[in-house]
């Protein structure tokens, strides 16, 4: 690996290592605005594919990316306005609950454990 070439990964989330967003392992992802002018290769690829609901980690697997950095590239998708992330709650931006907070992954993590305890050998 030559060390003068950026990471073809660094590339697609603009050199940036996470955000803000904290996204529900049950969202789902839908386009809100199919215009893709301004948007990278990879963005308008994710708008297009959310034209039917789609969750974050499918996402990431059809694009052939890890979760963090499709993370990276909703959060950019969700403040430009052209896609929605819906949860079980319904609708919501960042400030409410389509975005999971510590205690909804203690919760999940809670439930998974109790699943993982009961499931016959």
């Amino acid at each position: 690996m030559d060390p003068d070439v950026p990471d073809g990964l660094f590339m697609v989330v603009g050199g940036r290592s996470g955000t803000t967003l904290r996204l529900d392992p049950f969202a789902l992802v839908v386009t809100e605005r199919s215009d893709t002018a301004g948007l990278s290769l990879e963005q308008s690829d994710i708008v297009r594919i959310c034209d039917r609901p789609i969750a974050p980690a499918e996402l990431g697997a059809r694009l052939g990316i890890p979760l963090g950095a499709v993370t990276i590239l909703l959060a950019d998708l969700v403040d430009r306005g052209h896609i929605v992330i819906r949860s079980a709650g319904g609708t919501a931006d960042r400030s409410t609950s389509a975005f999971a907070s510590p205690a909804d992954d203690r919760q999940l993590l809670e439930k998974l454990r109790v699943g993982l305890i009961n499931l016959p050998l």
